[in-house]
């Protein structure tokens, strides 16, 4: 009977697989390898004329959201809701301002030359604490439909609003549940909370994990200072 390796083995068999895998190359190229290895950097990707997704996010992941965006760069940022996922201002509205300045943290983070921004707002989400936006951010409350790198998109907070009249994309976030998924007519239905998706209508996705202890922080099972 096979035995699964304990999580200290795993880790020395990716070290020793690593090492020698760093033969011949510089030294900047092993850093950014072995940041990539632990966890603290994405792979280098080249992101134009594709959409990143990503929805449901607390304040401890705008670090690495941050350092996703600057290595991968996309034409288009999606945001399915709830922008500052630990700081509940439907259950906590005495929250306000906490909320109003992780806002401004996180549209600083996703403003970049040439990118176009899409919010839809989720119920953890308030239009009139959102910091003042360029032209390049487009903010809806419900849901919104737009063509993005030549396919067309539905995007909302809810699945509710995207099912009754699908486009060929669908993004959507607020829950785990349902998982993505797709139609019969080739239609995809895609859950932002799953993990970060960049999106390219002529190839297929790549996937972004969220960094560990993001779900923990959506939940608030990290204490609230």
């Amino acid at each position: 009977m096979k035995v699964k390796p304990s999580q200290r083995e795993s880790m020395w068999k990716k070290l020793k697989d690593f090492i020698p895998a760093c033969r011949g190359r510089s030294l900047d190229r092993i850093v950014d390898r072995g940041l990539v290895w632990i966890g603290w950097i994405p792979e280098m990707m080249d992101g134009t004329g594709k959409i990143l997704h990503i929805s449901d996010t607390p304040t401890c992941m705008y670090g690495y959201l941050a350092r996703l965006l600057r290595r991968v760069n996309p034409s288009v940022v999606v945001h399915t809701g709830d922008l500052a996922d630990d700081i509940k201002l439907e259950i906590y509205p005495g929250e306000a301002e906490r909320y109003r300045a992780a806002a401004r943290r996180i549209v600083d983070i996703l403003a970049a030359p040439h990118r176009k921004v899409i919010l839809a707002l989720g119920n953890h989400d308030k239009r009139d604490l959102l910091p003042a936006h360029s032209s390049q951010f487009i903010i809806c409350d419900n849901v919104i439909d737009l063509t993005l790198c030549g396919e067309e998109f539905r995007i909302s907070h809810y699945i509710g609003f995207i099912l009754d009249k699908p486009a060929r994309y669908n993004l959507f976030g607020h829950s785990l549940k349902p998982a993505s998924f797709s139609d019969d007519e080739d239609r995809y239905y895609f859950n932002g909370m799953e993990s970060m998706r960049l999106i390219d209508p002529y190839a297929d996705s790549a996937f972004f994990d969220y960094p560990r202890g993001t779900n923990d922080a959506r939940l608030m099972r990290r204490r609230r200072i």
